[in-house]
This record gives structure tokens, C-alpha cells and sequence, in this order.
């Protein structure tokens, strides 16, 4: 190819096959933030990439080009975070951060907005009356623990192909979803990363051959940037905790760093802090990570008197739906099994969860559980809590609940497997 390395040139350059240099994804990403790419090139150029592929080299050299086409904070030992794919009543981020603070470590937590069914971590911290989730890149370089959306000035490259693949049909690139997400955290300065890839029929990625892909992807691109990057490939077949939408998953986040947590959300939480070097059981014990909560909370934006009512009452301060249905059981027996994906299209349905990005949720909508999988329930046995503020077509959830004669066999934990920087590519 020409040194030139004009836009149609590098569009061309992948149609018909070839891996790009690194001097061709830093011409195109320089070529975005100057404007010079047209908005059809950029979906030319997606669509080049869907069709041909990105190698882990490309990926790399994406991700890093991307990670520096802004301001970055300063790389330093104990800074760690994770990233999840999404998932129905996935709050670990909400408990983990204040945990890893608590354990002396740094935390400069980027999420996001939530689509569809999965919820987003900075949807759910917005039900707290006063969260700022806004903050300024001076604020992130002073802030020991936050959580936050990305700015204009981190990872601008990212924001613009983000946006363009959402409408462009490219959003299941593995290469461009590792680009997207890495390139986030190590914009961080991270040290350590761990990430929770969700696989299975609510997840993003359905089956686990595509969640192994992702995860080995986003571990070798990681580990070749100098972040030491572990993936846990976890189950999303049934909904994560008893409580999911926005401010239900805040309340039962206090109650889990109050010790009062769900199992199989304390369980994910156990291993991700195991991960990034906290020992999750022994900063909730000791009332230091409910500490660091309510710090976060003050430190973006929240006052006194929110904060410690918050903490003691979280229904005190958070939204919640003034209507309530109840789903029954229709038979006695044991339930069998609970359809995450049913119930996070129930979410949206209410008003939990978006169907757009600039629709405006309904923070207080959510659903309660209370039947939970392998329980013995009598015919008539409230299964679920429908918290809304809809005068009619609620959702009826009868059948995302499989009741049986027989007792489950249980899953002893979501994880399906690991992968590190020694599994292979």
C-alpha cells in the first residue's frame, strides 16, 4: 500500500484481506478525531473489520491507539478495576469497589449505561438522590475510589466507533468489542483488571465458545498493554441477587456491604476481589467497606443526611415504584429454573431498562424475588414482587418461573471457567 494511507486506501486495505500496521490504525485514528474520516467511512471501515476480521495484533494496536487518542491517569501500582459484559441484577461494581478501596487499593472505576436488559452501573448509581457520576478528569485524579462515566477526554476514538457500530450492524466484532473495553481501563492506568464475561441465554455472548473467544481476547490484549488481566467466564441463565432495576439493585448492594448479601452475588463478588488481591469477607466483616461506600457516595456529591440514611434505611432515600404486583406460583412444587431473560425484558417493559439510549428510565421500577431457585412453594406462593408505576399491561412472569415436582440439581457456582495470560489465544 501507498505511505499515503488515504481513508479509502486503509477501507480497501481490509475488504480484500490484510492486516493493518500499526502506521494504518494510527492514520485512521488520528483521521477520526481530526474529523477527516467521513461518518460513511467509518461504517465502511467497521463493516471491513466485521466481515474480515482484526488478528490479535490488530486488536492490540487498536486498543492502544484507541486507550491514548485522549488524556489518561497515570499508571501506578494497587490501581485495579473490572468490567462485566452485563447481565440481569449484575451489581457486583457497587459492592466490589467500596470492598477493593477498603483492602488499600485504588480504584478508578469507568462504566456505563445500561441497553436492553442488561442494567448499567451509572443507571443504578443515579437512583441515589445526589451521585454525580459526571466527574471532571481532575476529579478522577484525585479520587482514590470512584465510579463514573467516561469523559470527553478519555478514549474519544472509543465514543465515536461505539456510537457508529451501534447503527452499523458491527457491534459483535470480537476485535472492536476488545478495542472498546480495554482500551477504557487502560486509559485507568491500571495495574491489575479483572472481567466477568457473562455466557449464556441473557448474556451477551449465548454460548460459551464465544465467551472463551471474548475473555482470551480481552486477557491477551490486556497483557500485552502492560495490565496484569484476569477473565471469569460466568453463567447468566438466572438473574444475579433477589433484587434487579436500578434502585432495587442499589438497596440490595448497602444490605451486601452490611453482610447481608444473596450467596451467589457474594460468590462472584468473593472471586473478583480474590482476583485484584481483597479479601472481600474480611473488609465487609469489619464494617470497612460500608465505610468506603458512604466516602464514595459523599465524595461524589451526595450530603450527610442522604448518605447516613442510606446507609441505615436504603428504601429511606431510594425511589421505588408506587404499585406493587405480585406473581404466584400456579402449582405447588420446586422451582426448577428462573428465566433471567424473561425477567429482564420485564425490566424494560416497566421502565427499568432502555430500549434506546436516550429513552429516561424510571429508576424506582424493579423486581423483587422472592422464591429462588431449588425452593419448595405452595400453590399461590408470592414467587416475585412487580414494583411499578404502570396503570396496566404489567407484565405477568408466571412462566419465567419452571416449577416441577422434583427438587433442582444445583450449580455449585456460576463460574465456568478462567482464563489468564497463559491460556491460549
Amino acid at each position: 500500500m501507498s505511505v499515503t494511507h488515504s481513508v479509502p486506501d486503509l477501507i480497501a486495505w481490509k475488504r480484500d484481506g490484510h492486516a493493518f500496521d500499526e502506521a494504518m490504525i494510527q492514520r485512521f485514528i488520528e483521521g477520526l478525531l481530526s474529523g477527516e474520516v467521513a461518518p460513511e467511512q467509518v461504517g465502511a471501515w467497521l463493516m471491513a473489520c466485521q466481515l474480515q476480521g482484526l488478528t490479535p495484533e490488530e486488536t492490540s494496536l487498536l486498543t492502544k491507539h484507541m486507550a491514548t487518542s485522549g488524556a489518561t491517569l497515570a499508571q501506578e501500582s494497587g490501581r485495579v478495576d473490572k468490567h462485566s459484559t452485563g447481565g440481569v441484577g449484575d451489581k457486583m461494581s457497587l459492592i466490589l469497589a467500596p470492598c477493593l478501596a477498603a483492602a488499600g487499593l485504588t480504584v478508578p472505576m469507568l462504566a456505563g449505561r445500561g441497553l436492553a436488559h442488561t442494567g448499567g452501573t451509572i443507571d443504578k448509581l443515579e437512583a441515589i438522590p445526589g451521585f454525580n457520576t459526571g466527574l471532571s478528569l481532575e476529579e478522577m485524579r484525585t479520587n482514590p475510589c470512584f465510579i463514573s462515566r467516561q469523559t470527553e477526554g478519555i478514549a474519544p476514538a472509543d465514543r465515536i466507533l461505539y456510537a457508529a457500530r451501534d447503527v452499523t450492524a458491527t457491534v459483535p466484532q470480537i476485535g472492536l468489542i476488545t478495542a472498546s473495553i480495554v482500551s477504557k481501563k487502560y486509559a485507568e492506568g491500571l495495574e491489575r483488571l479483572v472481567l466477568d464475561v457473562k455466557c449464556g441465554k441473557a448474556a451477551f455472548m449465548p454460548t460459551l465458545e464465544d465467551a472463551r473467544a471474548l475473555a482470551r481476547s480481552m486477557v491477551h490484549v490486556g497483557t500485552a498493554l502492560g495490565m496484569e488481566v484476569t477473565a471469569q467466564i460466568t453463567s447468566m441463565d438466572r438473574p444475579i441477587g433477589r433484587m434487579l432495576g436500578n434502585a432495587h439493585e442499589v438497596a440490595e448492594s448497602v444490605h451486601s456491604l452490611r453482610g447481608e448479601g444473596p450467596e451467589d452475588t457474594m460468590d462472584l463478588v468473593r472471586m473478583q476481589g480474590a482476583a485484584l488481591g481483597a479479601d472481600v469477607d474480611a473488609v465487609i466483616a469489619d464494617g470497612s467497606a460500608l465505610t468506603a461506600f458512604a466516602q464514595m457516595c459523599r465524595r461524589q456529591g451526595v450530603d450527610e443526611a442522604t448518605v447516613t440514611a442510606l446507609i441505615a434505611d436504603p428504601w429511606s432515600v431510594l425511589p421505588r415504584g408506587r404499585s406493587r404486583t405480585t406473581v404466584v406460583a400456579p402449582t405447588a412444587g420446586h422451582v426448577n429454573d428462573i428465566d433471567a431473560l424473561a425477567l429482564g425484558r420485564a425490566l424494560v417493559h416497566i421502565g427499568a431498562g432502555r430500549t434506546h439510549p436516550a429513552a429516561v428510565l424510571d429508576l424506582g421500577a424493579g423486581i423483587e424475588l422472592i422464591a429462588k431457585v431449588g425452593a419448595y412453594v405452595e400453590a399461590g406462593a408470592a414467587l416475585a414482587h412487580i414494583d411499578h408505576n404502570m396503570s396496566e399491561n404489567v407484565p405477568d412472569l408466571t412462566e419465567a418461573f419452571t416449577i416441577r415436582a422434583q427438587a433442582p440439581v444445583l450449580q455449585a457456582s456460576r463460574l465456568l471457567e478462567t482464563v489468564n495470560h497463559e491460556s491460549p489465544v
